[in-house]
C-alpha cells in the first residue's frame, strides 16, 4: 500500500549550482510521509525554507488556485490537512474517509476532491465549510485525480480496475469509464483539456487519452514502474517518474516518442512543473530529496534535501 515502513539510509546531498537561473517566486510544498511533515521549498533560493508538522502520513497534495491554502491528504488520519501558506501552519484537519490518498482542488477553488483507496469512491468537499457534498463510487482503489482546466470534469485513475473515470462536475455523476494500462496511478492533463496522460505502474507505459471521447490514442513504453507525470514547455514535453530505476522518461507530445531518460534520485514519485513552465521538480521517496530538471536541456540543475520519505503526489505548485 502507500504507507511503507523502512529505514532510509542517511545520505549527503551535494547540491549542484544552477546552470540557469530559476524565475522568481513560487514555493513547492513537498509531503514527507515518513516524518509527518511538509517541506516548503523556495524555488528562487533553491532550498527548503520551512518545515510544517502534518500528522497522519501526508501523501497527496493540492494547492488552492488562489495560492492561499495547501491541501494535504493524510491516509492514517483518514482525511486531509489544510495549511495556511501565510501562517505556515495547519489550520484544519478534515476527516473524510478511511483511505484518503489522491487529492485535487477545483479550478475555481470552491471544492476539494479526495480519492478513497479503500472504499472505491471520491469525496466531494465544500472548500469553505469542509462538509462532504457527495460521495461518488468509482473503480477499485482510486488514486490520481485531475480537474479539467474549464472546471467541468474530474478524471480518476482506478488503479485496480485498470481504468480512468470521467466525472461530470455539474451533476457529480460518472460520464464514462475507459480501460487503460495496468494499474494506472498518476494523471496529468494538458492546458486545453484535450489530452490526459496516464502513468500505468504495472505495464510500464503511459496511456494517452483523448478526453472528449475518452479514447486511448496511444500507449508509450517507459521504464520501470511509472508513477506520475507532468507537462512542460507549452505542453510539448511530458515527464514521467519511473519508480524502480530512479529515472524520469521524457516524451515528445507531438510524436509521442520517448526522447530522453534522466537519472534522478532513488524511487522518484511526485512530479510537478514550476509555473515558469521550464523547471520540473521530482520528489525522490527513498533519497528524501527533490531533483530539479531543466526541461530544455534535460539536465538536473539542483538537488534539494527535504524531509524523510518525500512523496508529493499531486500538484504541489500553485498555478
Amino acid at each position: 500500500m502507500f504507507v511503507v515502513n523502512y529505514q532510509a539510509v542517511a545520505i549527503v546531498i551535494a547540491t549542484a549550482f544552477f546552470s540557469t537561473p530559476l524565475s522568481a517566486t513560487p514555493f513547492a510544498y513537498i509531503t514527507n510521509q515518513l516524518d509527518d511533515t511538509v517541506s516548503i521549498i523556495d524555488t528562487e533560493q533553491g532550498k527548503v525554507v520551512d518545515t510544517i508538522s502534518v500528522s497522519g502520513k501526508p501523501a497527496g497534495v493540492a494547492v488552492a488556485p488562489a495560492g492561499d491554502k495547501v491541501y494535504v491528504s493524510t491516509p492514517e488520519a483518514h482525511g486531509f490537512a489544510v495549511i495556511d501558506v501565510k501562517k505556515r501552519e495547519v489550520i484544519a484537519k478534515v476527516v473524510v474517509s478511511d483511505g484518503a490518498l489522491g487529492i485535487a482542488v477545483a479550478a475555481d477553488g470552491k471544492r476539494i476532491y479526495v480519492a478513497d483507496w479503500y472504499n472505491n469512491s471520491v469525496d466531494v468537499i465544500d472548500a469553505d465549510s469542509f462538509n462532504i457534498i457527495k460521495n461518488i463510487p468509482v473503480g477499485d482503489s482510486p488514486s490520481g485525480l485531475v480537474v479539467s482546466p474549464d472546471n467541468r470534469w474530474l478524471y480518476v485513475a482506478n488503479r485496480l480496475s485498470n481504468s480512468v473515470s470521467k466525472i461530470d462536475l455539474n451533476n457529480l455523476t460518472i460520464s464514462k469509464t475507459t480501460a487503460v494500462g495496468t494499474h494506472p496511478f498518476g494523471l496529468t492533463i494538458d492546458a486545453r483539456g484535450e489530452r490526459i496522460y496516464v502513468a500505468n505502474v504495472k505495464s510500464d507505459d503511459v496511456t494517452v487519452l483523448e478526453t472528449r471521447r475518452m479514447l486511448a490514442i496511444a500507449t508509450i513504453k517507459v521504464n520501470m514502474l511509472p508513477y506520475a507525470a507532468a507537462l512542460a514547455l507549452n505542453d510539448s514535453r511530458l515527464f514521467v517518474t519511473n519508480q524502480d530505476d530512479g529515472s524520469v522518461s521524457v516524451i515528445d507530445t507531438e510524436t509521442l516518442k520517448e526522447i530522453g531518460l534522466i537519472e534522478v534520485g532513488d524511487k522518484p514519485e511526485g512530479i510537478n512543473t514550476h509555473p515558469d513552465d521550464r523547471h520540473v521538480y521530482v520528489a525522490n521517496w527513498f533519497d528524501s530529496t527533490v531533483s530539479v530538471i531543466d526541461a530544455q536541456t534535460l539536465k538536473i540543475v539542483n538537488t534539494i534535501k527535504t524531509g524523510e520519505g518525500s512523496r508529493a503526489f499531486g500538484q504541489f505548485f500553485g498555478k
